[in-house]
């Protein structure tokens, strides 16, 4: 069964009564086990613990899970673990559902790959994705996607940044904050659960940092914080301090890896330095996605390294804003940005990251 046609049988189950959650996870065959053969809930990719949550809390809640992996195992750890029953037929391949008929899973043993990444081999879903995306927004529907390959799950986030927007409460690319783990992390974490309410409409909504950066509305943080804490008021508000420790921690990260050794490299061009062989990877502008990197390689090939150097501050300087909205700072993104790189050398400005984070 090929993607689309999962699409498509999942459209075709689509019911007002319920409220339908899609899960679609790259990379799941159950490889690391236990030493009885089992698999802990830290590393189960095909059911993670907060779909197992919403599951067993949520009423009338129908669950699509998509497995895709080549080397994924027939059938699916999951399908005995969960008592799942076999649906297969020469017509309608690699498909399970419950006893109670509100999970279905569905299997496809395909390499696959998507934009905006370099290294692609396979199929190209990026327009199904796409295709997923537009049917949870037509619908109100939760998606949540994840990769457990190795691939950063935030250069595909980013990528439908711009086209999802207002929807990033209910369209979720990558578990765990966006967090670049590798191919395990803990899916117990509270980073890897999201607070929830329901709508007018009776719709899932997730509390998601990403949607209020993205449609630069951090000062309506404390407003929905209130929101979510409403409903089950301790465990959200420990999953939202966790969240809020997480991407301060993703941020500082990028910060210190990939952000200041682009602006370094750039700084170093200004001033008509020799790029060293270890830093010339950082023109490739790969921290970049879609219009964004190609107006930095467009400025990097006309040479204009100052209007360069400007466009970075302003790019990641933004991504510095939700640390000014957390600890309160009496500056901007930018200008913070624009204080840890003030020294001539540039070395020394990861001594003044530890000034703000």
């Amino acid at each position: 069964m090929e993607l689309k046609n999962i699409l498509l049988d999942i459209k075709a189950q689509f019911n007002l009564e319920r409220k339908m959650v899609i899960y679609l996870g790259v990379g799941t065959a159950a490889g690391y086990r236990e030493p009885d053969g089992s698999l802990a809930q830290k590393n189960y990719h095909q059911y993670p613990p907060f779909l197992q949550h919403l599951k067993n809390t949520v009423p009338d809640l129908h669950l699509s899970i998509i497995l895709i992996d080549p080397q994924q195992e027939d059938p699916p750890y999951m399908v005995k673990d969960q008592g799942l029953q076999d649906n297969n037929d020469p017509d309608n391949q690699a498909i399970y559902t419950s006893h109670d008929q509100t999970l279905t899973l569905y299997t496809l043993r395909e390499e696959v790959y998507t934009e905006p990444y370099t290294n692609t081999s396979g199929r190209d879903i990026t327009p199904l994705l796409r295709e997923f995306n537009q049917f949870a927004i037509e619908n109100n529907i939760l998606f949540i996607y994840h990769n457990f390959t190795g691939r950063d799950n935030r250069l595909l986030a980013e990528y439908f940044d711009n086209e999802l927007k207002e929807h990033l409460d209910h369209i979720i690319y990558g578990l765990g904050m966006r967090e670049d783990f590798g191919c395990y992390f803990d899916l117990t974490s509270e980073a890897s659960f999201y607070p929830y309410y329901f709508d007018e409409r009776g719709s899932i909504k997730l509390f998601n940092l990403y949607y209020f950066i993205v449609n630069k509305k951090l000062n309506c943080i404390q407003q929905a914080i209130r929101r979510y804490s409403i409903h089950n008021n301790i465990h959200n508000n420990n999953i939202i301090a966790k969240h809020m420790d997480t991407i301060i921690t993703i941020i500082k990260t990028e910060l210190i890896n990939v952000i200041l050794q682009v602006l370094r490299v750039v700084f170093r061009l200004i001033h008509g330095e020799e790029i060293k062989e270890f830093d010339k990877g950082a023109l490739t502008f790969t921290c970049m996605v879609g219009e964004k990197r190609g107006q930095c390689l467009q400025y990097l090939t006309n040479k204009d390294y100052v209007f360069l150097y400007d466009f970075l501050l302003n790019e990641f300087g933004e991504k510095l804003e939700i640390i000014v909205i957390f600890k309160q700072l009496d500056i901007t993104g930018r200008e913070m940005l624009e204080l840890i790189t003030l020294d001539n050398d540039p070395f020394k400005w990861y001594n003044n990251v530890k000034l703000f984070v």
